[in-house]
Protein backbone atom coordinates (compact mmCIF):
# COMPACT_ATOMS: atom_id res chain seq x y z
CA UNK A 1 0.00 0.00 0.00
CA UNK A 2 1.53 3.62 -1.04
CA UNK A 3 0.32 6.21 0.93
CA UNK A 4 0.12 10.02 -0.59
CA UNK A 5 -0.32 13.57 0.19
CA UNK A 6 -3.56 15.54 -1.06
CA UNK A 7 -3.04 19.08 -0.49
CA UNK A 8 -6.63 20.72 0.55
CA UNK A 9 -5.91 23.79 2.01
CA UNK A 10 -3.14 25.40 4.77
CA UNK A 11 -4.66 23.92 7.35
CA UNK A 12 -6.06 20.80 6.37
CA UNK A 13 -4.24 17.47 5.02
CA UNK A 14 -5.54 14.11 4.58
CA UNK A 15 -3.80 10.62 3.47
CA UNK A 16 -4.99 8.98 0.02
CA UNK A 17 -4.39 5.56 -0.13
CA UNK A 18 -3.07 4.19 -3.95
CA UNK A 19 -1.92 1.07 -5.53
CA UNK A 20 0.62 0.49 -8.25
CA UNK A 21 3.10 3.50 -9.17
CA UNK A 22 2.40 6.71 -7.87
CA UNK A 23 4.19 10.20 -8.96
CA UNK A 24 5.95 12.67 -9.51
CA UNK A 25 5.21 14.42 -6.42
CA UNK A 26 7.22 17.98 -6.82
CA UNK A 27 8.29 19.94 -3.66
CA UNK A 28 10.60 23.64 -4.84
CA UNK A 29 12.04 25.03 -2.08
CA UNK A 30 14.46 28.11 -1.95
CA UNK A 31 17.39 26.35 -2.06
CA UNK A 32 16.59 22.64 -3.36
CA UNK A 33 13.98 20.43 -5.34
CA UNK A 34 12.60 17.40 -4.87
CA UNK A 35 10.81 15.32 -7.09
CA UNK A 36 9.73 11.98 -5.82
CA UNK A 37 7.85 8.64 -7.36
CA UNK A 38 7.22 5.63 -5.38
CA UNK A 39 5.16 2.66 -5.80
CA UNK A 40 4.14 -0.89 -4.76
CA UNK A 41 3.75 -5.04 -6.22
CA UNK A 42 2.17 -7.61 -4.43
CA UNK A 43 4.68 -9.89 -6.27
CA UNK A 44 4.88 -12.85 -7.61
CA UNK A 45 4.43 -15.43 -4.70
CA UNK A 46 2.46 -13.63 -1.98
CA UNK A 47 -1.52 -13.92 -1.59
CA UNK A 48 -1.46 -10.24 0.49
CA UNK A 49 0.67 -6.96 0.45
CA UNK A 50 2.09 -6.16 3.68
CA UNK A 51 4.19 -3.17 2.39
CA UNK A 52 3.26 0.26 3.41
CA UNK A 53 5.02 3.81 2.32
CA UNK A 54 4.53 7.24 2.53
CA UNK A 55 5.04 9.75 -0.21
CA UNK A 56 4.59 13.79 1.30
CA UNK A 57 7.47 15.60 -0.65
CA UNK A 58 5.69 18.75 0.99
CA UNK A 59 6.77 18.42 4.26
CA UNK A 60 9.76 16.17 2.80
CA UNK A 61 8.73 12.98 4.41
CA UNK A 62 9.35 9.35 2.56
CA UNK A 63 8.88 6.01 4.24
CA UNK A 64 8.77 2.44 3.42
CA UNK A 65 7.30 -0.17 5.89
CA UNK A 66 7.87 -4.03 5.22
CA UNK A 67 5.08 -6.05 7.52
CA UNK A 68 5.49 -8.91 8.55
CA UNK A 69 2.86 -11.80 10.63
CA UNK A 70 1.42 -13.27 7.34
CA UNK A 71 -2.01 -12.07 5.97
CA UNK A 72 -3.68 -8.77 7.26
CA UNK A 73 -1.40 -8.66 10.64
CA UNK A 74 1.85 -7.93 8.33
CA UNK A 75 -0.18 -5.23 6.70
CA UNK A 76 -1.88 -3.51 9.57
CA UNK A 77 1.54 -3.26 11.57
CA UNK A 78 3.42 -1.42 8.35
CA UNK A 79 0.25 0.96 7.91
CA UNK A 80 0.28 1.46 11.63
CA UNK A 81 4.12 2.20 11.31
CA UNK A 82 3.42 4.67 8.68
CA UNK A 83 0.40 6.50 10.33
CA UNK A 84 1.88 6.50 13.70
CA UNK A 85 5.15 7.82 12.39
CA UNK A 86 3.91 10.43 10.12
CA UNK A 87 1.25 12.34 13.11
CA UNK A 88 4.28 12.49 15.52
CA UNK A 89 6.44 14.41 13.01
CA UNK A 90 3.31 16.29 11.64
CA UNK A 91 2.29 17.48 15.67
CA UNK A 92 5.65 18.63 15.86
CA UNK A 93 6.71 20.44 12.33
CA UNK A 94 8.02 23.33 13.68
CA UNK A 95 10.90 21.57 15.25
CA UNK A 96 11.79 19.76 11.80
CA UNK A 97 11.29 23.55 10.03
CA UNK A 98 13.22 25.69 12.74
CA UNK A 99 15.67 22.62 12.32
CA UNK A 100 15.61 23.08 8.11
CA UNK A 101 16.43 26.95 8.81
CA UNK A 102 18.52 27.06 11.90
CA UNK A 103 20.74 23.94 12.07
CA UNK A 104 22.74 24.68 15.46
CA UNK A 105 23.65 21.75 17.84
CA UNK A 106 20.13 22.49 19.80
CA UNK A 107 18.27 21.55 16.84
CA UNK A 108 20.05 18.61 15.64
CA UNK A 109 18.95 17.62 19.16
CA UNK A 110 15.66 18.40 19.33
CA UNK A 111 15.28 16.69 15.59
CA UNK A 112 16.87 13.31 16.90
CA UNK A 113 14.82 13.39 19.93
CA UNK A 114 11.66 13.89 17.93
CA UNK A 115 12.38 11.11 15.26
CA UNK A 116 13.32 9.07 18.15
CA UNK A 117 10.06 9.72 19.99
CA UNK A 118 7.92 9.09 16.69
CA UNK A 119 9.78 5.50 15.80
CA UNK A 120 9.17 4.34 19.65
CA UNK A 121 5.86 5.38 19.61
CA UNK A 122 4.70 3.58 16.29
CA UNK A 123 6.89 0.57 18.14
CA UNK A 124 4.77 0.89 21.27
CA UNK A 125 1.24 0.65 19.56
CA UNK A 126 1.94 -1.95 17.22
CA UNK A 127 3.10 -3.83 20.32
CA UNK A 128 -0.51 -3.22 21.99
CA UNK A 129 -2.18 -4.06 19.27
CA UNK A 130 -0.46 -7.21 18.96
CA UNK A 131 -1.11 -8.27 22.55
CA UNK A 132 -4.85 -9.22 21.45
CA UNK A 133 -3.73 -12.01 18.81
CA UNK A 134 -3.63 -15.59 19.78
CA UNK A 135 -0.93 -17.32 21.21
CA UNK A 136 1.80 -17.83 18.87
CA UNK A 137 0.94 -15.30 16.90
CA UNK A 138 2.64 -12.03 15.87
CA UNK A 139 2.83 -8.47 14.28
CA UNK A 140 5.92 -6.13 13.50
CA UNK A 141 7.35 -4.46 10.87
CA UNK A 142 10.37 -2.35 9.25
CA UNK A 143 10.46 0.61 8.84
CA UNK A 144 13.18 2.97 6.74
CA UNK A 145 12.29 7.02 7.25
CA UNK A 146 13.88 9.77 5.04
CA UNK A 147 12.78 13.30 6.27
CA UNK A 148 14.39 16.44 4.35
CA UNK A 149 14.80 19.51 6.33
CA UNK A 150 16.33 22.25 4.09
CA UNK A 151 19.79 20.90 2.89
CA UNK A 152 19.44 18.15 5.39
CA UNK A 153 18.48 14.48 5.28
CA UNK A 154 17.26 12.80 8.56
CA UNK A 155 17.14 8.94 8.48
CA UNK A 156 15.63 6.71 10.70
CA UNK A 157 15.76 2.85 10.42
CA UNK A 158 14.71 -0.47 11.65
CA UNK A 159 15.26 -4.00 9.98
CA UNK A 160 16.30 -4.54 6.59
CA UNK A 161 14.60 -1.98 4.18
CA UNK A 162 16.84 -0.11 3.04
CA UNK A 163 18.24 3.49 1.92
CA UNK A 164 20.40 4.24 -0.68
CA UNK A 165 22.35 7.04 -1.90
CA UNK A 166 23.29 7.62 -6.21
CA UNK A 167 25.43 10.31 -6.35
CA UNK A 168 28.37 11.01 -9.00
CA UNK A 169 27.24 7.96 -10.74
CA UNK A 170 28.40 5.96 -7.39
CA UNK A 171 25.95 4.21 -4.54
CA UNK A 172 26.21 3.83 -1.39
CA UNK A 173 24.34 2.44 1.04
CA UNK A 174 23.26 4.54 4.34
CA UNK A 175 21.30 1.75 6.66
CA UNK A 176 22.35 -1.35 7.86
CA UNK A 177 20.30 -4.30 8.03
CA UNK A 178 19.35 -5.38 11.29
CA UNK A 179 19.18 -9.22 10.16
CA UNK A 180 21.19 -12.02 11.14
CA UNK A 181 22.86 -12.82 7.77
CA UNK A 182 24.27 -8.92 7.98
CA UNK A 183 25.66 -9.35 11.13
CA UNK A 184 27.33 -12.40 10.54
CA UNK A 185 28.99 -10.18 7.44
CA UNK A 186 30.26 -7.35 9.65
CA UNK A 187 31.56 -9.68 11.93
CA UNK A 188 33.81 -11.05 9.00
CA UNK A 189 31.78 -14.82 9.11
CA UNK A 190 30.85 -14.41 5.46
CA UNK A 191 31.51 -12.45 2.33
CA UNK A 192 29.03 -9.96 0.84
CA UNK A 193 28.78 -12.68 -2.13
CA UNK A 194 28.43 -15.68 0.62
CA UNK A 195 25.74 -13.74 1.85
CA UNK A 196 23.55 -13.34 -1.00
CA UNK A 197 23.16 -17.14 -1.42
CA UNK A 198 22.91 -17.62 2.85
CA UNK A 199 20.01 -19.23 4.33
CA UNK A 200 18.39 -17.78 6.76
CA UNK A 201 18.25 -14.27 4.96
CA UNK A 202 14.60 -13.48 6.37
CA UNK A 203 15.87 -13.36 9.77
CA UNK A 204 15.73 -10.26 11.38
CA UNK A 205 17.25 -9.45 14.89
CA UNK A 206 14.83 -6.03 15.58
CA UNK A 207 11.75 -4.75 13.76
CA UNK A 208 8.91 -2.54 15.33
CA UNK A 209 6.18 -4.55 17.58
CA UNK A 210 8.39 -7.61 17.33
CA UNK A 211 11.44 -6.93 19.38
CA UNK A 212 10.98 -6.22 23.28
CA UNK A 213 13.45 -3.44 22.84
CA UNK A 214 14.70 -1.62 19.77
CA UNK A 215 17.81 0.07 18.67
CA UNK A 216 17.02 2.77 16.22
CA UNK A 217 19.49 3.46 13.60
CA UNK A 218 19.55 7.76 13.53
CA UNK A 219 21.87 9.90 10.97
CA UNK A 220 22.17 13.31 9.33
CA UNK A 221 23.44 13.75 5.85
CA UNK A 222 24.58 16.96 3.32
CA UNK A 223 22.14 16.95 0.10
CA UNK A 224 23.54 18.00 -2.91
CA UNK A 225 21.69 18.66 -5.83
CA UNK A 226 22.60 16.18 -8.19
CA UNK A 227 21.61 13.52 -5.30
CA UNK A 228 18.89 10.52 -5.85
CA UNK A 229 17.74 7.85 -3.22
CA UNK A 230 16.16 4.84 -3.33
CA UNK A 231 14.01 3.79 -0.34
CA UNK A 232 12.89 0.08 -0.72
CA UNK A 233 11.43 -3.21 0.81
CA UNK A 234 14.06 -5.83 0.79
CA UNK A 235 11.37 -7.30 -2.09
CA UNK A 236 13.24 -4.95 -3.93
CA UNK A 237 16.80 -4.81 -3.04
CA UNK A 238 17.44 -8.66 -2.48
CA UNK A 239 17.29 -8.51 -6.27
CA UNK A 240 19.35 -5.66 -7.04
CA UNK A 241 23.70 -5.60 -6.72
CA UNK A 242 24.53 -1.77 -6.46
CA UNK A 243 25.89 -1.58 -9.76
CA UNK A 244 22.25 -2.10 -10.96
CA UNK A 245 20.93 0.29 -8.91
CA UNK A 246 23.29 3.48 -10.62
CA UNK A 247 22.50 1.64 -14.08
CA UNK A 248 18.59 2.37 -13.59
CA UNK A 249 19.04 5.73 -12.14
CA UNK A 250 20.74 7.00 -15.05
CA UNK A 251 16.83 6.81 -16.70
CA UNK A 252 16.59 9.98 -17.82
CA UNK A 253 12.56 9.60 -17.18
CA UNK A 254 11.90 9.83 -13.62
CA UNK A 255 8.27 8.01 -14.34
CA UNK A 256 10.29 4.64 -15.80
CA UNK A 257 12.25 4.56 -12.54
CA UNK A 258 9.88 2.43 -9.56
CA UNK A 259 8.33 0.33 -13.17
CA UNK A 260 11.83 -0.84 -14.22
CA UNK A 261 12.73 -1.83 -10.33
CA UNK A 262 9.38 -3.18 -10.01
CA UNK A 263 9.18 -5.25 -13.35
CA UNK A 264 13.43 -6.59 -12.96
CA UNK A 265 12.35 -7.99 -9.08
CA UNK A 266 9.43 -9.63 -10.63
CA UNK A 267 11.32 -11.03 -13.95
CA UNK A 268 13.98 -12.36 -10.96
CA UNK A 269 11.34 -14.27 -9.06
CA UNK A 270 9.30 -11.88 -6.91
CA UNK A 271 9.21 -13.83 -4.04
CA UNK A 272 7.99 -11.00 -1.87
CA UNK A 273 5.59 -7.64 -1.58
CA UNK A 274 7.99 -5.01 -3.82
CA UNK A 275 7.70 -1.86 -2.37
CA UNK A 276 9.83 1.76 -3.50
CA UNK A 277 10.15 5.54 -3.69
CA UNK A 278 12.62 6.75 -6.02
CA UNK A 279 13.85 10.12 -5.09
CA UNK A 280 15.94 12.78 -7.06
CA UNK A 281 17.47 16.63 -5.65
CA UNK A 282 18.22 19.49 -7.61
CA UNK A 283 18.38 22.64 -7.76
CA UNK A 284 15.26 25.21 -9.22
CA UNK A 285 17.81 26.32 -11.57
CA UNK A 286 19.05 23.24 -13.32
CA UNK A 287 18.00 21.54 -15.87
CA UNK A 288 17.92 17.80 -17.63
CA UNK A 289 22.04 16.92 -18.92
CA UNK A 290 21.53 15.32 -21.91
CA UNK A 291 22.30 11.89 -21.66
CA UNK A 292 26.38 11.54 -23.25
CA UNK A 293 27.16 8.54 -25.84
CA UNK A 294 30.48 6.37 -24.40
CA UNK A 295 30.73 3.98 -27.15
CA UNK A 296 33.88 2.12 -28.22
CA UNK A 297 35.50 2.81 -31.22
CA UNK A 298 34.36 -0.77 -32.61
CA UNK A 299 30.84 0.18 -32.76
CA UNK A 300 30.70 1.95 -35.68
CA UNK A 301 32.53 -0.82 -37.77
CA UNK A 302 29.64 -2.64 -36.04
CA UNK A 303 26.65 -1.43 -36.97
CA UNK A 304 25.02 -2.02 -40.43
CA UNK A 305 23.33 1.50 -40.31
CA UNK A 306 25.94 3.26 -40.31
CA UNK A 307 27.47 1.39 -43.99
CA UNK A 308 28.96 4.12 -46.11
CA UNK A 309 29.43 6.69 -43.38
CA UNK A 310 31.99 8.13 -42.42
CA UNK A 311 33.40 8.78 -38.67
CA UNK A 312 32.36 12.37 -37.91
CA UNK A 313 28.80 11.25 -39.64
CA UNK A 314 28.43 8.45 -37.79
CA UNK A 315 29.19 10.34 -34.36
CA UNK A 316 27.05 12.88 -35.75
CA UNK A 317 24.57 10.55 -35.93
CA UNK A 318 24.48 8.42 -32.13
CA UNK A 319 24.83 11.67 -30.26
CA UNK A 320 21.22 12.76 -31.25
CA UNK A 321 20.06 9.78 -29.76
CA UNK A 322 19.39 9.23 -26.26
CA UNK A 323 21.27 6.34 -24.45
CA UNK A 324 19.49 4.05 -21.88
CA UNK A 325 20.65 1.28 -19.92
CA UNK A 326 19.06 -2.16 -19.10
CA UNK A 327 20.35 -4.80 -16.38
CA UNK A 328 19.85 -8.44 -16.30
CA UNK A 329 16.36 -10.13 -17.34
CA UNK A 330 15.12 -6.27 -17.93
CA UNK A 331 12.34 -5.94 -20.11
CA UNK A 332 13.11 -3.54 -22.81
CA UNK A 333 10.27 -3.59 -24.39
CA UNK A 334 6.78 -5.97 -24.25
CA UNK A 335 4.23 -6.58 -27.37
CA UNK A 336 1.90 -3.85 -27.71
CA UNK A 337 3.92 -1.28 -26.57
CA UNK A 338 4.51 1.82 -28.27
CA UNK A 339 7.66 1.95 -29.49
CA UNK A 340 9.47 5.39 -28.96
CA UNK A 341 11.60 5.31 -32.43
CA UNK A 342 14.50 3.26 -33.58
CA UNK A 343 16.53 1.24 -31.25
CA UNK A 344 20.45 0.31 -31.50
CA UNK A 345 22.13 -2.48 -29.67
CA UNK A 346 25.37 -0.62 -28.32
CA UNK A 347 26.48 -3.38 -26.58
CA UNK A 348 24.97 -6.81 -24.61
CA UNK A 349 22.43 -8.99 -25.70
CA UNK A 350 18.71 -8.99 -25.44
CA UNK A 351 16.31 -12.37 -26.24
CA UNK A 352 13.52 -11.44 -28.63
CA UNK A 353 9.91 -13.46 -28.12
CA UNK A 354 6.37 -13.22 -29.51
CA UNK A 355 3.57 -14.79 -27.55
CA UNK A 356 6.73 -16.46 -25.20
CA UNK A 357 7.97 -18.03 -28.70
CA UNK A 358 11.74 -17.41 -29.09
CA UNK A 359 12.68 -15.71 -32.39
CA UNK A 360 16.07 -14.20 -32.24
CA UNK A 361 19.30 -12.61 -29.90
CA UNK A 362 20.06 -9.08 -30.68
CA UNK A 363 23.51 -8.26 -30.31
CA UNK A 364 25.52 -5.41 -30.84
CA UNK A 365 24.55 -3.56 -34.19
CA UNK A 366 21.25 -4.65 -34.17
CA UNK A 367 18.61 -2.85 -34.50
CA UNK A 368 14.29 -2.59 -34.37
CA UNK A 369 11.34 -0.10 -34.38
CA UNK A 370 11.85 1.19 -37.57
CA UNK A 371 8.44 1.47 -38.35
CA UNK A 372 8.18 4.43 -35.64
CA UNK A 373 10.09 6.89 -37.74
CA UNK A 374 7.07 6.76 -40.30
CA UNK A 375 4.50 7.13 -37.30
CA UNK A 376 2.97 5.93 -34.67
CA UNK A 377 3.53 2.34 -34.18
CA UNK A 378 3.63 -0.65 -31.53
CA UNK A 379 5.70 -3.24 -30.93
CA UNK A 380 5.21 -6.49 -32.26
CA UNK A 381 8.05 -8.38 -30.00
CA UNK A 382 9.18 -8.60 -25.99
CA UNK A 383 12.46 -8.00 -25.93
CA UNK A 384 14.35 -9.27 -22.94
CA UNK A 385 17.64 -7.87 -21.56
CA UNK A 386 20.35 -10.78 -20.91
CA UNK A 387 22.03 -11.44 -17.51
CA UNK A 388 25.01 -9.11 -18.03
CA UNK A 389 23.09 -5.92 -18.98
CA UNK A 390 22.88 -4.01 -22.03
CA UNK A 391 22.90 0.07 -23.26
CA UNK A 392 20.16 1.03 -26.45
CA UNK A 393 20.36 3.62 -28.28
CA UNK A 394 16.76 5.19 -29.00
CA UNK A 395 16.74 7.45 -31.79
CA UNK A 396 13.14 9.63 -31.75
CA UNK A 397 11.58 10.38 -34.83
CA UNK A 398 11.24 13.53 -34.51
CA UNK A 399 15.14 13.75 -34.21
CA UNK A 400 15.51 11.59 -37.41
CA UNK A 401 12.84 13.99 -39.21
CA UNK A 402 15.44 16.78 -38.00
CA UNK A 403 18.75 14.58 -39.56
CA UNK A 404 16.69 14.82 -42.52
CA UNK A 405 16.05 18.48 -43.26
CA UNK A 406 19.41 19.38 -41.58
CA UNK A 407 21.76 16.82 -42.96
CA UNK A 408 19.41 15.09 -45.97
CA UNK A 409 22.95 13.19 -47.27
CA UNK A 410 23.34 11.17 -43.92
CA UNK A 411 19.80 10.43 -43.58
CA UNK A 412 18.79 9.42 -46.89
CA UNK A 413 22.23 6.82 -46.41
CA UNK A 414 20.71 5.44 -43.20
CA UNK A 415 17.28 5.05 -44.50
CA UNK A 416 18.67 3.12 -47.54
CA UNK A 417 20.65 0.38 -44.67
CA UNK A 418 17.26 0.14 -43.26
CA UNK A 419 15.78 -0.86 -46.31
CA UNK A 420 18.70 -3.36 -46.53
CA UNK A 421 18.29 -4.89 -43.83
CA UNK A 422 14.61 -5.49 -43.96
CA UNK A 423 15.16 -6.89 -47.29
CA UNK A 424 17.28 -9.07 -45.77
CA UNK A 425 15.32 -9.99 -43.33
CA UNK A 426 12.19 -10.23 -45.55
CA UNK A 427 14.49 -12.84 -47.55
CA UNK A 428 15.15 -15.25 -44.44
CA UNK A 429 11.54 -15.25 -43.27
CA UNK A 430 10.46 -16.38 -46.67
CA UNK A 431 13.24 -19.09 -46.35
CA UNK A 432 12.07 -20.20 -42.99
CA UNK A 433 8.41 -20.03 -43.94
CA UNK A 434 9.42 -22.58 -46.63
CA UNK A 435 11.37 -24.66 -44.95
CA UNK A 436 8.64 -25.03 -42.22
CA UNK A 437 6.07 -25.41 -44.58
CA UNK A 438 8.12 -28.70 -46.35
CA UNK A 439 8.67 -29.90 -42.82
CA UNK A 440 5.13 -30.24 -42.28
CA UNK A 441 3.64 -31.64 -45.37
CA UNK A 442 6.54 -34.60 -45.24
Amino acid sequence: MCFRWKQMSEDERIIVESDGETGPFVAVGSELRFRAWGGTDLGRKRKQNEDCSLIDPVNGLFIVADGMGGGERGGEASRMAVESIRSTLFNDMNTLRQFAEDSTREHYKKVQQLVHRAVLGAHSNIRNQARSLAKGKYMGTTVTCLIICGRIGVVAHVGDSRLYRIRDNQVRQLTRDHSLIAERVRRGELTPEQARVAPGKNVLLQALGVSPKIELDIGFLTLQPGDQFLICSDGLHNYLVDDEVVTVFQEKDGDRLIPRLISCANQRGGKDNITAIALRVSSPWDSVAATQLDVAPDIFSSLRLLQGLDFMDSAAFLQSGQVKSFIGAETIIEEEQPLEGLYIVLDGRAQVTRQQVWLATYTQGCFFGEAALLGPAVSTVTMRCEREGMRILIFKPEEFRNLLEQSPEIGYKILWNIFQELAISQRDLIIRLTDSIRRRSS
